[in-house]
């Protein structure tokens, strides 16, 4: 059954104390969660936590809280830095402590240019957004940090939820046949990195073309990708 959200509706039925609130889904400390934006409510479990969130159209991002994303450092400041998560968009503060074992003496310099990959911590309406890059509950980072190397692209939005929170058969199918790493941004973005330049390439066109491939023929079609016979 498709459950649709406007902002504003009471999703309490759905929810439980282990429920973790992705894209669309905003909760004030101490509140009930409310669906911040129009669409289908959409849940899975990642972790063995029941993950909720609002699946829509949007071509734009809007950040909220808790949300895993790729950005580009597009500034420096006394304090750290600010990072565009999306082209023509705002961007947001990313602080220069926000890093595993960050301190004075030892703190990442990052250039302008450079590749992150954050959890948003701040997200109001009109007030400049903020990421980090460690996972403050463990002070570790979790896999956040700067993307060194490899190799950076766009899909819609709907399909990096769905990356993120479905692991869907494609990126399993994909480490069945070649080593890589990746790094999914539910502003559309994702890295990819492998040990040479023609199997970052092979592995990001099968996921950018595997939007639409039924589960029955993913095998299929990641052996033709990474064959170079699609």
């Amino acid at each position: 059954m498709v459950e649709l959200a406007i902002p504003g509706d009471n999703i309490d039925q759905r929810v439980d104390d282990s429920t973790v609130f992705g894209p669309g889904i905003y909760q004030v400390p101490l509140g009930r969660p409310l669906p911040s934006k129009a669409g289908i409510i959409q849940s899975s479990t990642k972790r063995g936590h029941q993950v909720l969130y609002v699946d829509s159209n949007s071509k734009r991002y809007i950040p909220a809280v808790k949300d895993h994303v790729i950005g580009v450092i597009s500034g420096k400041h006394s304090e750290g830095y600010r990072v565009t998560l999306q082209d023509h968009s705002p961007p947001i503060r990313l602080g220069q402590f926000a890093f595993e074992n960050a301190t004075k003496k030892n703190r990442p310099n990052l250039n302008i240019g450079t590749l992150v990959y954050g959890r948003v911590v701040a997200a109001e309406k009109d007030i400049e957004g903020e990421m980090e890059c460690f996972d403050a509950t463990t002070g570790k980072a979790a896999g956040f940090g700067e993307l060194k190397g490899g190799y950076v692209f766009e899909v819609s939005l709907a399909y990096a939820r769905e990356l993120l929170f479905k692991n869907p058969r494609i990126l399993s199918a994909i480490g069945e046949s070649v080593s890589y790493e990746i790094a999914i941004g539910v502003n559309g973005k994702i890295w990819i990195d492998a040990p040479d330049n023609k199997t970052i390439l092979k592995v990001a066109q099968c996921i950018q073309a595997s939007q639409d491939i039924p589960t029955s023929q993913v095998d299929d079609h990641v052996t033709k990708y990474l064959s170079g016979k699609n």
